[in-house]
């Protein structure tokens, strides 16, 4: 039997993980994340990340009540209290909160041997472009994304929203030792160290041929790959670019970067 509950009172304690969503950021330290969109929503529960609560509207209720597993409660509100409640336009209709477990170790996702490819962002702070380097590392079969410190939160409700729930099933690790995971992998797992630079010295990607085992690292939005980072690679890469640009965004990079390992490594 499904443990719906018609809440009609919003100082309810089990709302509280969905209060003001778009002003707060509590559920990282609560070791918890919400994810929202039907289809974002759809594969936390099919993940294996154990599921705490649904918040639902009335208004979509017809179109994905049937959806929701008899085993997890299930928090029905009106649409009015549903947007009051979390602070913006409820237009999704639905959320999930999952409980966020520890990482495993990116260079444990690795194989033994033959092609790898993983993707390192050093301190990329916008969440929509965390969000879309995790989807385009899922979409280009990456082992798995490592972030930097300074990184927009992984389990964020707009990454996961961005990344279209990848990060669910990709495997992703935090560290405040970008330098330092980099030269395990590098020393223990034997990858190549590549990274994304606005240099006149680094190579054009279109004639580098990329090692079979790969780390590709991309950096900050503003100022790109940190100093410290920057002594860890064994190759800078750019691309070059006409009219005067001086610069893609990160998301784009990534897809032009992984496209090309994937195409000489398929």
């Amino acid at each position: 039997m499904m443990l719906e509950e018609r809440i009609e009172n919003l100082d309810d304690p089990r709302l509280e993980v969905y209060r003001n969503l778009k002003t707060t950021n509590t559920t990282r330290d609560a070791r918890l994340f919400i994810s929202e969109g039907p289809t974002v929503v759809e594969r936390v529960l099919r993940s294996g990340f154990d599921v705490r609560s649904v918040l639902i509207s009335d208004r979509k209720w017809n179109s994905f009540g049937a959806k929701l597993p008899n085993n997890i409660p299930v928090y029905r509100l009106s649409q009015p209290l549903a947007e009051e409640l979390v602070g913006f336009a409820f237009h999704c209709g639905v959320m999930a909160c999952a409980q966020r477990r520890p990482a495993k170790p990116i260079g444990e996702c690795l194989p033994v041997n033959g092609p790898a490819l993983l993707v390192a962002g050093d301190r990329i702070t916008d969440p929509e472009n965390v969000g879309a380097l995790i989807r385009i590392a899922s979409a280009f079969g990456a082992q798995g994304v490592l972030l930097g410190a300074g990184s927009a939160d992984p389990f964020s409700r707009r990454v996961l929203r961005v990344s279209m729930g990848n990060g669910l099933f990709l495997p992703i690790e935090e560290t405040n030792d970008l330098a330092g995971q980099l030269v395990q992998l590098r020393d223990q797992h034997q990858c190549h160290i590549v990274g994304t630079l606005l240099d006149t010295n680094a190579a054009p990607l279109a004639s580098y041929q990329f090692p079979e085992r790969t780390v590709i690292v991309f950096g900050n939005e503003f100022d790109g790959i940190s100093t410290g980072v920057q002594q860890c690679l064994q190759q800078a890469l750019t691309i070059p670019m006409r009219n005067g640009t001086d610069s893609l965004n990160v998301a784009i990079s990534a897809g032009i970067f992984l496209n090309q390992y994937r195409s000489q490594w398929e």
